[in-house]
C-alpha cells in the first residue's frame, strides 16, 4: 500500500516502523540513509521533482507573466548550477525554517551529488513521470501527456 507522507515525516515513520520503505527525493534520501540506516534499493535518475504548472486560463490570459515565471526558473536554475555552495547554504536555511530541524552541510553536499538541476523539458520524461504516478496508484484513468507542456 502507498501512503502519501510529507517528506519531513518520513524519517520518524521509518525509524519507528510506521513505514517499511519510502518513495522520496533528496535531501530526504540522504537523511534516511544517514539517520535511519536505510538503503536505496531503486534509484531513478530520470525523475522530475519540480514542475511549474498553471491553468490553461492563466496561460491564455497572462501569457507574458507566465513567460516571466518560466524565465525566472531558468535563471534560478543557472544560478544554482554556478553557485552550488551558496545554494546549499540557502537550502539548509530553508529546510531548517520549514522543518525546525538541522541539516548537516555534509549531508546536503552528499545529497547534492544525486540532484540534476535543469530547466530543460522532455516530453518523454513527463510521460514517464505520469506513468510512474499511475503505477504507484497516485493517478487514475488515462492521461494525455502531450497536453501537459506549454512553453510560453
Amino acid at each position: 500500500m502507498v501512503i502519501p507522507t510529507a517528506n519531513p515525516d518520513q524519517l520518524a515513520l521509518f525509524q519507528n516502523g510506521g513505514v517499511d520503505a519510502v518513495w522520496t527525493v533528496e535531501p530526504w534520501v540522504t537523511r534516511l540513509e544517514r539517520d535511519a540506516k536505510a538503503h536505496v534499493f531503486l534509484e531513478d535518475k530520470d525523475t522530475i521533482t519540480t514542475w511549474l504548472v498553471s491553468s490553461v486560463k492563466f496561460l491564455h490570459d497572462r501569457r507574458e507573466f507566465a513567460k516571466k515565471i518560466a524565465d525566472a526558473n531558468v535563471e534560478l536554475t543557472k544560478w544554482i548550477q554556478q553557485n552550488p555552495a551558496e545554494a546549499q547554504k540557502l537550502l539548509i536555511e530553508e529546510l531548517k525554517a520549514e522543518t525546525r530541524a538541522d541539516f548537516a552541510p555534509d549531508a546536503v553536499a552528499q545529497a547534492w551529488k544525486r540532484i540534476q538541476f535543469t530547466s530543460e523539458v522532455s516530453r518523454d520524461l513527463i510521460a514517464k513521470s505520469v506513468q510512474d504516478g499511475k503505477d504507484a496508484g497516485f493517478l487514475k484513468g488515462s492521461t494525455d501527456t502531450s497536453k501537459l507542456i506549454e512553453i510560453p
